[in-house]
């Protein structure tokens, strides 16, 4: 893949990551900051795919100042996100509620007074990271496909359900964020099931996020002992989805079939 291509779909990705920003810092909107993380996780993966198929290691340590902004809009974030579960299964505590809402509130100024800041880092990185783009070559991004796929398979022979599971989790996002750029190299021989994959993540994704559900609940704020029960119930089903998905994961991953290779 020629460097031009690189940079085209990475100024595309991170235009969009650009407007989801400007837009919180204007409206403090919670769904434009999710949207700008998207897009954060989206550029990193590229970037982690150029690393490991040019062998050139600078473009994640380029990629620091954003992932500072990152970490900043996460604590706004995962307030949210609490509040939103805790409204889910019905809990009502004027403590948790208020306490949550002072976060949100604080971070969001916090993140506008610093905005122009993180603007500024942020079309610093971008220049210094597209000025240092080195062409891939398509084998490099076949081998880091495979490199991958065999590393998550060895992972999930040995890992349970512990972090570990979350962490094949972060592996597999990366190869389903990068396909289309890796389509676009390898054209007619993409030979990667993107949707088993998505489907997997998405799965691990439920069953990690009931976990952090569950330990909500029990915490001392909540300490709802048969809402944190009734979520690890759901979580055993989550489980055994995740085990069958995860059966013969090298196979399935590497094979596409025609119905979706059309699409």
């Amino acid at each position: 893949m020629k460097k031009k291509e690189e940079s085209k779909h990475l100024g595309k990705e991170w235009e969009e990551m650009s407007i989801h920003l400007n837009s919180f810092l204007e409206t403090g909107d919670q769904e434009e900051l999710h949207r700008f993380r998207v897009q954060v996780k989206k550029i990193r993966a590229m970037l982690s795919l150029i690393e490991d198929a040019s062998g050139e290691h600078a473009f994640l340590k380029n990629f620091k100042p954003v992932k500072k902004v990152f970490k900043y809009a996460g604590n706004i974030r995962d307030a949210h996100t609490t509040l939103q579960l805790a409204a889910h299964y019905g809990i009502k505590n004027e403590a948790f509620e208020s306490g949550g809402l002072k976060i949100i509130e604080e971070g969001i100024i916090e993140f506008q007074h610093k905005g122009k800041k993180f603007i500024k880092n942020i079309k610093h990185a971008c220049r210094q990271i597209n000025d240092q783009l080195p062409g891939i070559d398509n084998d490099g991004i076949a081998e880091y496909y495979d490199k991958q796929l065999r590393q998550i398979a060895t992972n999930l022979a040995v890992a349970g359900f512990t972090e570990d599971m979350h962490t094949n989790r972060k592996l597999i996002k990366t190869l389903v964020y990068n396909h289309k750029l890796a389509e676009k190299a390898l054209p007619g021989h993409f030979p990667y099931n993107i949707s088993y994959l998505d489907k997997l993540q998405d799965t691990i994704g439920k069953w990690h996020d009931n976990i952090v559900a569950a330990q909500l609940f029990l915490s001392p704020e909540l300490n709802d002992k048969p809402i944190a029960a009734k979520i690890r119930r759901k979580n055993a089903a989550i489980k055994r989805n995740i085990t069958l998905l995860t059966e013969d994961f090298l196979n399935k991953a590497t094979t596409v079939e025609e119905a979706e290779k059309t699409n």
